[in-house]
């Protein structure tokens, strides 16, 4: 929902809450200045935990109130990370604990340039397309988080550039509850693994021999 309001994004959250039964994933990326503050004292897109002048405070509450029986977050923006309690920490005592299983993965972005270091959505996007070396038939998020971790990891040993920070680990709440899809490079038999052409590692510290390093 690109260039969407706010109201616009808990309406649309609200619509598809009212129509799950099963999974309900909210996925949120933003660009840009960081979108844990609002200098005019309005209401923050993340804002600080416990904050209710939050966006994401509220998408958090309409998706504690759904029928669904899994509920599942993914964050890429700069203020993921002040972002992720809003999802993870207990409701106020007011309103009643969701009981469905709550399953969170994000990234904070860094920017370098102009360009982004880590793109965590196209980077997930494409581990999901072309599946995960040794990893289990279906792709939750917690093989996911590695496999992403993974090509970070041999991105950064591809770029010679001294400003490149560190290895960036991503957030990860639960993960194991759901996948998000079928894993293409699963061995129908271990004895002789396939490669798929593109295929991401299952450990995060792993690289490509190819590369030489």
């Amino acid at each position: 929902m690109r260039g969407e309001s706010p109201d616009a994004v808990i309406d649309a959250v609200r619509r598809a809450a009212a129509a799950t039964s099963d999974v309900l994933l909210f996925s949120y990326a933003a660009t840009g200045q960081d979108h844990g503050a609002a200098p005019d004292g309005g209401e923050q897109w993340a804002g600080c935990p416990g904050s209710r002048r939050s966006v994401l405070a509220r998408v958090a509450d309409v998706m504690r109130d759904s029928g669904a029986t899994r509920l599942v977050v993914l964050l890429d923006c700069g203020a993921a990370g002040t972002a992720a309690p809003h999802f993870i920490q207990p409701p106020p005592p007011a309103r009643p604990r969701h009981r469905a299983p709550l399953s969170l993965l994000g990234a904070s972005r860094g920017m370098l340039f102009g360009s982004e270091i880590d793109p965590f959505t196209s980077t997930l996007t494409r581990a999901l397309q072309a599946g995960v070396n040794g990893g289990p038939e279906t792709l939750d998020l917690v093989t996911l988080r590695d496999a992403v971790e993974a090509e970070f990891t041999e991105l950064r040993y591809r770029v010679e550039n001294e400003y490149v920070p560190g290895a960036k680990q991503l957030l990860l709440h639960g993960g194991h509850e759901v996948a998000l899809g079928v894993n293409r490079a699963f061995p129908p038999d271990p004895a002789y693994p396939p490669r798929y052409r593109g295929a991401f590692f299952a450990h995060p510290d792993a690289v490509r021999e190819a590369e030489g390093y």
